[in-house]
């Protein structure tokens, strides 16, 4: 009897060890698939560059150069500049499957070249902001164009009040699909910044001034600055650069 019962107790206990080691197999993979999931978010980067006006057109060649090639890589969805006739600030704005593609590109000499030039012709005044999808509005690729044709680019930051997040989400989200529908919208993303939860940038970008002028008075947009009254810090105008595209 006491043989069984040990017998008995030993069955048991190979059992538990058995469950503890299936459950930590689940974990474990859980755990993998989770971090895998995490890791293939796309990964965005606007980086604003304030140039010497001696330096601008000898940068701008590198930055074309390293856009270029970064749009040739296979983990990138897209690399653009953006610039303003009356300025020497350019902007970019970089999207990449994942950040392990990000971290691929990052090893490239083209961006190396600029990341070791770029504190110097920018006087250490550069800009970078890490920008995070948003869940309820997943970014969309854009329309590509060439540079020659007359599109109208938006670049508009967003600081919410506090307790207001979710409340500016929801009217941003009712809003885009309509912006996004809108005639002649090549692309219309909305993302949040990383380091900020309280901070939104919005990238838009229209065929032409004259189109975004109607999205503007559009019911859904009109609706829009209703909807984000009390929400803000301050008015959208105030953050807000009209851009072109200056890529090639």
């Amino acid at each position: 009897m006491v043989s069984s019962f040990r017998g008995n107790l030993e069955s048991r206990n190979m059992k538990r060890t058995y469950f503890k080691a299936i459950l930590f197999l689940l974990l474990a993979i859980g755990g993998a698939n989770f971090s895998n999931a995490q890791e293939e978010k796309s990964f965005q980067k606007l980086t604003k560059l304030p140039l010497r006006e001696g330096g601008y057109e000898s940068f701008l060649s590198l930055m074309r150069i390293n856009v270029t090639q970064s749009q040739k890589e296979e983990g990138n969805i897209s690399s653009t500049l953006f610039g303003k006739t009356d300025d020497y600030t350019i902007y970019l704005v970089e999207r990449f499957k994942d950040k392990a593609a990000w971290d691929a590109h990052e090893e490239n000499v083209y961006a190396r070249s600029v990341d070791g030039i770029a504190p110097a012709a920018t006087m250490n005044m550069l800009h970078e902001t890490i920008l995070k999808e948003i869940e309820e509005i997943p970014a969309e690729s854009t329309t590509t164009v060439t540079p020659e044709e007359n599109t109208q680019n938006i670049i508009v930051w967003f600081t919410t009040k506090p307790n207001t997040k979710e409340a500016f989400v929801e009217a941003m989200s009712r809003a885009i699909p309509e912006a996004r529908n809108a005639e002649g919208n090549l692309g219309y993303n909305i993302y949040q910044n990383a380091d900020n939860e309280d901070e939104f940038i919005v990238i838009e970008r229209w065929k032409n001034a004259e189109v975004h002028q109607a999205h503007l008075q559009n019911d859904y947009s009109l609706q829009l600055n209703k909807d984000l009254e009390g929400l803000l810090t301050e008015e959208p105008q105030q953050n807000r650069e009209v851009l072109k595209n200056i890529s090639e």
